[in-house]
């Protein structure tokens, strides 16, 4: 991308972001993200949390936040996380938390569930049942009074913590017709507590990289020109839009002071930059042209290539013009990894490809657009690839789980699977993927006498 134009995408989008003067010099913005998703079986292991963590984490960070961002924490590595997020908010602007994972209410209360937290309700008397929360769980009013004690100006507290969970029926803690879901909660003044879905409902996980509340939740924190409340009010009418209104999202406000525009004012138009700085009215402010975002696509120039998408979808709105550009970054990803078997900056390269393509399908494609799951299953098998060559194994199994039910007439994510599983020990599982990828009913030839020689090579 030449200089001038990406002078004018910062000054069209980005100039209430840009770097402070020293005579507005911005209030530190402070935040705490946990993706909790490695659950025992009695709890239920989740899909998502720890890719709604990393988009959010990035996100904030995009938006001036500094962040802790923590994964799969035991309920003692919460509590020494929280410690060291309070430590850290004296003095913000705007203090903000956000759990993604299991939760339950227990006696009213809501209840982080931590990893490996050894919460078994079962047969337990009320009394009991409330000291099993109180010591193997993480009350979530705790994580709101630290907030409201450390003093910070604005305090956000967000929820995607009401996926369905065995230990949320138990009959003690909710009623036997409940699937589960948390409790209203009263903030303190200055505080702002979001929920995912309404109270005593529960969330829908997701089928794609994110939860529905978290990829409708990082569209709006992008947003430049929405207030907080306008953030969640958009975030609860695309959940709602997307449900088909069978999940309902909730806040519970009590905001005080001026309004905070989390992504800065609405963007500059080309003609309010111009009269800022009359230097810029002969900068090229449109998107480029389609054939131009090819060539770079072609080009591989990756990074060139989804910013100018992005500068599209944010002028016209997201839409079709991205399919063509992403298919060609995910074929180049895919020459590049062409009789590659150990690691090489080509597998590194290829895989920032698969990671840029998973951002611009969510920022410049539609929600519900047909091509969004292909392009996200290609982009993760792709991504799971690089990850097996790179001897992250686990990462590669996250992927292709990602890969598989979006793809579901596509047999390579499966025998990819399959891989990720023989690499890491599990070796009946890898033979059922095999035996799935070498059906006849998958239509890929090739993909079938990989799987066939791989169930062939099994001891």
């Amino acid at each position: 991308m030449t200089f001038r134009l990406r002078l004018a995408l910062l000054v069209v989008h980005g100039l209430a972001l840009a770097p402070a003067t020293a005579e507005t010099k911005p209030t530190p913005r402070t935040a705490l993200v946990v993706g909790n998703a490695k659950y025992e079986a009695s709890v239920g292991p989740l899909r998502n949390p720890v890719s709604d963590a990393k988009a959010v984490a990035k996100t904030l960070r995009g938006l001036g936040f500094s962040v802790i961002e923590e994964h799969n924490l035991t309920r003692d590595e919460l509590l020494v996380t929280v410690g060291k997020f309070r430590t850290k908010l004296a003095g913000s602007e705007v203090g903000l938390f956000y759990y993604a994972g299991h939760g339950v209410s227990v006696a009213g209360s809501n209840y982080l569930i931590p990893v490996k937290s050894g919460y078994k309700p079962e047969g337990a008397d009320e009394t009991t049942l409330r000291m099993l929360a109180e010591t193997k769980l993480f009350n979530a009013e705790q994580i709101v009074a630290e907030m409201s004690a450390a003093g910070a100006g604005c305090n956000l507290v967000i929820l995607d913590a009401c996926r369905s969970t065995p230990v949320a029926r138990n009959p003690r803690n909710r009623d036997l017709a409940s699937p589960g879901g948390l409790s209203e909660m009263k903030p303190p003044a200055g505080s702002l507590i979001a929920f995912a879905t309404d109270a005593g409902h529960t969330a829908q996980d997701g089928d794609g990289v994110n939860g529905l509340y978290t990829a409708e939740l990082l569209k709006y924190l992008r947003a430049p020109g929405l207030t907080i409340e306008q953030v969640f009010k958009r975030t609860r009418a695309g959940v709602m839009e997307r449900s088909d209104g069978a999940q309902i999202p909730a806040e519970y406000s009590r905001l005080i002071g001026e309004d905070i525009y989390l992504a800065g004012p609405a963007p500059a138009t080309a003609e309010t930059a111009a009269v800022a700085n009359p230097a810029l009215k002969a900068l090229p402010v449109t998107p480029p042209a389609l054939a131009t975002i090819n060539k770079l696509a072609a080009a591989g120039k990756a990074a060139e290539c989804v910013e100018a998408l992005k500068l599209t979808a944010a002028s016209r709105g997201a839409g079709d013009f991205a399919v063509t550009p992403l298919d060609i970054l995910l074929d180049l990803a895919k020459e590049d990894l062409k009789e590659l078997s150990t690691p090489a900056p080509k597998v590194e390269g290829a895989m920032r490809i698969c990671e840029l393509v998973l951002e611009a399908a969510l920022d410049c494609l539609p929600p519900e657009h047909p091509q969004q799951p292909a392009l996200t299953a290609k982009a993760q098998n792709r991504r799971g690839d690089c990850l097996l060559i790179l001897g992250r194994s686990e990462h590669a199994l996250q992927a292709y789980n990602i890969a598989v039910p979006l793809a579901p007439d596509d047999s390579y994510p499966v025998f990819n699977r399959g891989r990720a599983l023989l690499a890491l020990g599990r070796a009946d599982e890898a033979k059922a993927d095999f035996t799935t990828a070498s059906n006849e009913s998958f239509n890929q030839p090739k993909a079938r006498k990989l799987a066939q020689a791989a169930l062939a090579a099994l001891p």
